[in-house]
């Protein structure tokens, strides 16, 4: 769901808090990508036990069209806020001069940080495993978002940054 540029990244580890604003959802209908959401959802720490359910709710009430889609694509905020390590050093809350979560190795002083990820982030496009029809603003399958942020902390130049967190999107037929 989420690229965070070409860093090279030397290590990394899990997240406990990966908080992410939304400001774009598109879904694409075989021939033009349809906006749903353009602007920003609340803030979804996909890190938590209910990210599936928040992240599922970030669009509910919006009005989807009519119409079969195939695909979605999602922009996420630049900023983000994690907290984790890379399998030995641990996000602090300041930032370093190169833009990153300085580190720590005590485990203990692990603090959550606000990071903003220079350029900009890319959208991230997922393939659905079967088409979803939209009629009367009824859908016909329920969509389930998983996330594992068990390497979405990464290392770049000495400093902690959010890595792409592995998202599973499955399709179920109501």
């Amino acid at each position: 769901m989420i690229f965070l540029g070409t860093f090279s990244a030397l290590a990394v580890g899990p997240a406990t808090v990966y908080k992410v604003t939304l400001t774009k959802f598109e879904l694409w209908n075989g021939t033009a990508w349809i906006t749903i959401l353009d602007g920003s959802s609340t803030t979804i720490d996909i890190a938590s036990a209910s990210s599936g359910a928040a992240a599922g709710n970030f669009i509910s009430g919006v009005n989807i069209p009519d119409g079969t889609y195939t695909q979605s694509r999602v922009t996420p905020s630049a900023t983000f806020t994690i907290k984790g390590n890379d399998g030995s050093n641990y996000t602090t809350a300041a930032i370093g001069v190169g833009s990153g979560c300085t580190a720590t190795e005590i485990a203990a002083s692990a603090a959550e940080c606000t990071v903003t990820i220079p350029g900009g982030i890319t959208a991230n496009t997922a393939i659905f495993s079967g088409p979803i029809t939209m009629t009367g603003g009824v859908a016909s399958h329920k969509v389930r978002v998983s996330f594992d942020v068990s390497t979405a902390i990464q290392t770049v130049v000495g400093e902690l940054f959010p890595a792409a967190p592995t998202v599973t999107v499955t399709i179920i037929q109501l």
